[in-house]
């Protein structure tokens, strides 16, 4: 009997709850019929310039490839160990040494559009150092017989195979370093140019092999082949200093820039449903469902293709900077409120679409730093992410030159607020 009394209560219940729930809506948590809105506003971005970075932490930071290279002032050279081999009395106990070599995955060359580079390889002496540009040199022999040159028949994920001498490898222990080979890339000073090298995992990347025989006293035995792939490796990159370009807006990688763009949205331009201009406390209660600003390239710029793609960021300021001023990096936020903002282009694209929708809603919602201080439009900087990664550089019509079609502009779609 009380079973049945529950029951009962129960599906008035039901009945009760479903009385009050939108036909359309069965979950009963959506009442409102507002749909997402959408406006440009072609005169957000008034302005800024481009400065050199001045910091150094991104070097270590998610390398993408290994890079060797003089390119415009910038250099890069990489460094290669090698680790498990045979102890040296051993390896000079073989009857016989072939094939020793070490394979290098091409990943981007500056000699599939221009000119060959010639690399240089050293074995280094001292040991491994995890800045190359430590190294003296004293500190390391050149290997002549590995010079090798990227040639324009060498494609992307191509790979190389760069003979070495049996000497190298008979005597690869140094008296600093006992414990791994360590070889260092260099390109050669005659000419200009750069490349990439895939990074090394315990089955990929770089790889160091050999066919050897052990038997003395056996002629018939196969060769057996040792093979083992770089268990560090590392790379070291100086450039020239970039100065701070007026009415420029460019992003340089292997001379660090930077991009201020002064960012001055119109809040005026956010509506409700009827077309009328929402009140300051409305403006709050939007919702941003996405932002982004359209900067548009300058696909003329001779580094442009120096790598096929790029990795930008957008980051808020507290306060506006001085006129061209540098903008040091412990002034660039991403507060607890903003979520990792990654935009990519490539080579091939007219444009970039830098996501900003975050910063609009701090904008608009008022939100706060850590210390209290309330987001404002104090313009924005976009960041490179592979800066002292690639080559690689883009620039982008300024508002103060561009003509109108290639004029940057924000585009918002939001949700205004129901109640």
């Amino acid at each position: 009997m009380k079973r049945t009394t529950y029951l009962m209560l129960l599906i008035a219940l039901i009945s009760l709850l479903a009385a009050c729930t939108k036909k359309d809506n069965l979950t009963g948590t959506n009442f409102s019929e507002i749909e997402a809105l959408t406006f440009e506003d072609l005169e957000a971005a008034v302005g800024g310039y481009s400065f050199p970075a001045d910091s150094l932490l991104s070097l270590n930071l998610n390398r993408k490839n290994l890079l060797v290279g003089n390119w415009e002032g910038a250099k890069a050279m990489s460094i290669l160990r090698f680790i498990n081999l045979e102890p040296q009395d051993s390896i000079q106990a073989y009857t016989e040494i072939e094939n020793l070599a070490l394979d290098l995955v091409i990943q981007w060359s500056s000699a599939i559009e221009r000119a060959p580079l010639t690399l240089n390889f050293y074995k280094v002496n001292s040991g491994w150092a995890a800045d190359p540009d430590t190294l003296m040199e004293s500190d390391y022999t050149l290997i002549p017989q590995a010079t090798t040159q990227i040639t324009s028949t060498i494609n992307s994920a191509d790979t190389i195979s760069v003979a070495l001498p049996f000497e190298l490898i008979r005597n690869w222990q140094a008296d600093a370093d006992s414990t791994g080979l360590n070889i260092l890339i260099k390109a050669d000073e005659s000419n200009d140019g750069f490349v990439e090298l895939k990074l090394s995992t315990p089955n990929s990347g770089s790889r160091l092999s050999f066919d050897y025989k052990k038997a003395w006293w056996d002629d018939t035995s196969e060769f057996a082949q040792f093979s083992v792939y770089a268990n560090l490796n590392a790379y070291s990159f100086s450039h020239p200093e970039a100065e701070v370009s007026p009415d420029a807006w460019k992003l340089s990688n292997f001379s660090p820039q930077r991009i201020y763009v002064d960012l001055q949205p119109d809040f005026t331009m956010f509506k409700d449903q009827y077309g009328e201009e929402l009140s300051a406390q409305d403006l709050k209660r939007v919702t941003i469902n996405k932002a982004e600003l359209v900067l548009y390239i300058k696909d003329e710029l001779p580094n442009f293709q120096n790598t096929f793609s790029y990795s930008v960021a957008a980051l808020i300021l507290k306060e506006r900077p001085e006129e061209n001023a540098i903008i040091p990096t412990v002034d660039l936020y991403t507060p607890e409120f903003i979520s990792n903002m990654t935009s990519f282009m490539n080579c091939n694209d007219d444009s970039l679409l830098v996501n900003i929708t975050p910063i609009i809603q701090a904008y608009i919602s008022e939100k706060t730093f850590a210390d209290g201080t309330v987001v404002q439009p104090h313009g924005i900087v976009i960041l490179s992410n592979y800066e002292r990664k690639d080559f690689g550089e883009v620039e982008f019509y300024h508002p103060s030159s561009a003509i109108i079609e290639k004029q940057p502009y924000i585009k918002i779609t939001y949700t205004p607020p129901f109640l």
